[in-house]
């Protein structure tokens, strides 16, 4: 299940970006926290609207399989 969590830039900062993707009603931009267990996505939406999910590494991974690289990208980033 994900999560919204709170859009904070000092947050951000403590993240370590993996990978963006540019849709083309939003841009996507995927990060791993710091002991890489979850994923934090930042999807920028138009009107300068964004959401910020978390998911668990796993969970992450079963649900874009095939989605344009993300999961090969998050896997090398991973070392998996």
């Amino acid at each position: 299940m994900t999560k919204p969590i709170i859009n904070n830039l000092e947050e951000v900062n403590q993240l370590e970006h993996v990978f963006t993707v540019n849709n083309p009603e939003s841009v996507v931009e995927i990060y791993v926290d710091q002991k890489a267990d979850q994923v934090v996505e930042i999807k920028g939406l138009t009107n300068n609207r964004s959401k910020t999910y978390r998911y668990q590494v796993g969970e992450y991974l079963d649900r874009v399989v095939g989605y344009k690289g993300v999961d090969i990208k998050l896997k090398t980033h991973l070392g998996r």
